[in-house]
């Protein structure tokens, strides 16, 4: 498809392709001529992942770049990506805190002998109660990033109050168990790279607003009624 027909479809500007092109987020359409080029699906994809980044996280075109650099290194597994692509929705939903000193969208980075000396930090006790809950379920433990969030998460409770052990953590996971089953299986190696990375970010995105409006529900409903003293 031409340029015009690319921005009529994607419902963006052709300045905004342009500029998207200039800054390297967008690969350049195939040349037919000296003023003319093909676009195809894989622009389209593009196209839609960095919309939804930049109208529904506010993401700066860094964030961006250093993530479509993900998704063009074929060395880079999808579940790696799909790793990038959490930390970015988590830190943009401010659920997630960037480590201090650190990037907070770096790209992935090859090990070297320097790293690799420098003894990696202890775990918190309460991410080893995550990783022996993951364990207990039989649940393979391939998110740092999920757990460091939760972690901190769980270490807030406990700061202001809330007894916080491994019973809390097993409650909460069950109980999201079904709604993630659900929400992870359109997520699948059929996807383009960026189709994937859109389904993750979205995904987390906005099923993060819903548990939030969803606990408010539950918890203001449970609050006018008579019940028994429960911990979290």
């Amino acid at each position: 498809m031409k340029l015009s027909a690319l921005a009529q479809e994607s419902g963006v500007s052709t300045a905004s392709i342009k500029y998207y092109i200039h800054v390297g987020i967008l690969r350049p359409g195939h040349k037919r001529n000296a003023t003319t080029a093909d676009y195809s699906q894989a622009h389209l994809d593009r196209l839609g992942l960095i919309t939804w980044l930049r109208r529904q996280l506010g993401s700066p075109i860094d964030s961006i770049a250093a993530l479509t650099r993900a998704i063009d290194d074929e060395s880079l597994e999808n579940i790696e990506l799909m790793g990038f692509c959490q930390r970015l929705a988590l830190e943009a939903s401010n659920v997630l805190k960037s480590a201090a000193g650190s990037s907070s969208h770096s790209e992935p980075e090859p090990a070297t002998a320097t790293a690799a000396a420098e003894p990696a930090p202890a775990p918190k006790p309460i991410e080893n109660d995550i990783r022996d809950v993951l364990q207990e379920l039989g649940w393979p433990d391939i998110s740092p990033t999920a757990v460091a969030s939760m972690a901190g998460v769980l270490e807030e409770l406990s700061t202001s109050g809330y007894p916080v052990g491994r019973d809390t953590i097993m409650r909460h996971i069950q109980a999201l168990t079904e709604v993630a089953s659900r929400n992870t299986t359109p997520i699948t190696d059929d996807l383009s790279r960026d189709q994937i990375c859109i389904e993750v970010v979205r995904g987390i995105t906005l099923h993060n607003r819903l548990l939030v409006a969803t606990s408010a529900l539950v918890h203001a409903s449970l609050s006018a009624m008579p019940r028994s003293s429960q911990s979290i």
